[in-house]
Parts: structure tokens; sequence; C-alpha cells
């Protein structure tokens, strides 16, 4: 097998500025050898990606991440990190669901509050250990309390809204109207949402769910 030649043709199929994950590289790779092969494969694919990067084909993000650059007129432009971090902590390209943004841009974004985080909070089933921080992305994750799935994951992130660990200073004149209206636009069910209360032992939110319930 002409490992190069493998390699090169996983990194063609994604567009420009687009994030390549060095394991998912592997897999491919892998899935096209011989059991025997593997091991001096796995140790070529890091010398292999390293000539690429060196002859300009890619770019090194950061540790395991690659992408083809956009060439502009203006220059070379970054990866997109919001895709990035989307891929690494939110979504898979399969559309798996791994983790939700909670704290400060959370609440922005609904409208529950004006302030602007510089940093974005995410729960994820990527983090290993009870909080990281990756400077690179500027984002802290922290570790769910149950695996976080496509069902699940809006159960979960409502609940961190009404738990509001943060403290986050809410504006928002209508907080309950917004509150009710994700229960609506999410058609979430008011005893999945208790049933996840108590999975992930959230107590202090019944008391703020019973006032919504009414």
């Amino acid at each position: 097998m002409n490992i190069c030649k493998t390699v090169l043709d996983y990194i063609d199929q994604y567009p420009e500025d687009e994030p390549i994950f060095i394991e998912d590289i592997k897999k491919y790779v892998i899935e096209k050898c011989e059991e025997g092969e593997k091991e001096s494969v796995l140790k070529n694919i890091n010398v292999i990606l390293n000539r690429f990067k060196n002859d300009g084909i890619i770019r090194a993000e950061y540790k395991g991440v690659y992408y083809k650059p956009i060439i502009s007129m203006f220059g070379e432009v970054p990866l997109d990190t919001n895709k990035l971090r989307k891929l690494k902590y939110l979504e898979d390209r399969d559309g798996n669901i791994k983790g939700y943004i909670i704290g400060a841009k959370l609440f922005n974004m609904i409208g529950l509050t004006t302030l602007v985080p510089n940093v974005t909070d995410i729960v994820t089933n990527e983090c290993k250990y009870h909080k990281q921080y990756d400077e690179r992305l500027r984002t802290y994750i922290t570790k769910p309390k149950i695996k976080i799935t496509n069902e699940n994951y809006r159960y979960l992130q409502f609940i961190d809204i009404l738990e509001n660990k943060d403290n986050i200073y809410i504006e928002a004149e209508n907080a309950n109207e917004i509150l009710y209206n994700i229960i609506e636009e999410c058609k979430l069910d008011f005893e999945k949402i208790i049933k996840y209360v108590r999975e992930t032992n959230s107590k202090n939110v019944l008391d703020k769910l019973l006032v919504l319930a009414r």
C-alpha cells in the first residue's frame, strides 16, 4: 500500500478551512492496510503529515489537528475556530451530539443577559477530567454528570440553565417566558426533565421548574 497516497487521498476529501483530525486519518489508513502493516503504518503517518506540512499542503492548527489553508488576496486565512470547536467538543461529522454550550455565552444567545463573554463554556463527553481549559480555542470544557447523547442534550442544557452554577446575572425581565419558550420550541417533556434532574442530582432545579410548570 502506498501510505503517502492514501493519506493524501483522505486529506483531498476535505475542502479548505476544514479541521482534519489525525485520529481520523489514522483510522482511515488502518482500515486499508493489512494486519501486519499497522504498526509501521502508524509510525509513517506522522512523518508523512510533517512532510505535507513542510510542503505547504496542510497547516498544523495545534496538536492533532490539520487543515488546508485558504490563500486570499490578503494572505493566508486562519482556520475557523468555530468549526474546530464544534467538531472537537459539540458534534461529530456524523451528527452525533457530544456536548453543548453553557454559561454566559448561552445566556447571551437566548436573551437572558447582554453580557458578552470572551470565553466559551462547554459541557462535553470529550472532557476526561472535572474541568479543563483549551487556551487555543478560549474554551472551558466540563465533564458531564451523565453521557451526553442526541436524545438528552437539550434536557441537560436546559437543566444547566436553571441551575446557573456561575450565578450569571439575569437582566431579562421576561426570563420565565424565555425559559418556557425553550421548553416549547425544543419540545421538552416535563416528566423527562424531572427524570434527568434526578439522574444528574440537580435537586435545586426542581423549585424553579415548578414555577415554570404553573
